[in-house]
């Protein structure tokens, strides 16, 4: 999959969420990324930074946007085809966001994600 095919993949994915979902997420960058990241011998597929909404106070105002990063190169290395790529962004992208609401590890693998 070119780089340009990934990145519709993933904009296909945001969009494919639910609008009332999707309105709800704020200050918010999405970035694809090439390198080979890992954390410890795991591959990384995606990775949040930031501060969790549910994190946020009044302090919270004027910051830098959060940001999700997509490990194109993992993704693709953890697929067999494109369909299974595309399937991953959509998984990967909405197991980020839910850190960005505030979803620790375990809960968010515990929903699936």
């Amino acid at each position: 999959m070119t780089k340009e095919e990934f990145r519709k993949e993933a904009e296909a994915a945001f969009s494919g969420l639910p609008e009332e979902f999707r309105k709800t997420i704020s200050n918010l960058e999405i970035v694809l990324d090439d390198s080979t990241a890992k954390k410890g011998e795991a591959l990384l597929l995606g990775l949040y930074s930031g501060v969790p909404v549910s994190e946020r106070d009044i302090y919270y105002a004027g910051a830098l946007p959060d940001k999700i990063t997509l490990f194109r190169k993992n993704i693709e290395r953890a697929c067999k085809n494109d369909k299974e790529v595309k399937r991953e962004i959509q998984k990967t992208l909405i197991h980020e966001i839910a850190h960005h609401f505030g979803m620790d590890e375990r809960t968010v693998r515990k929903a699936g994600f």
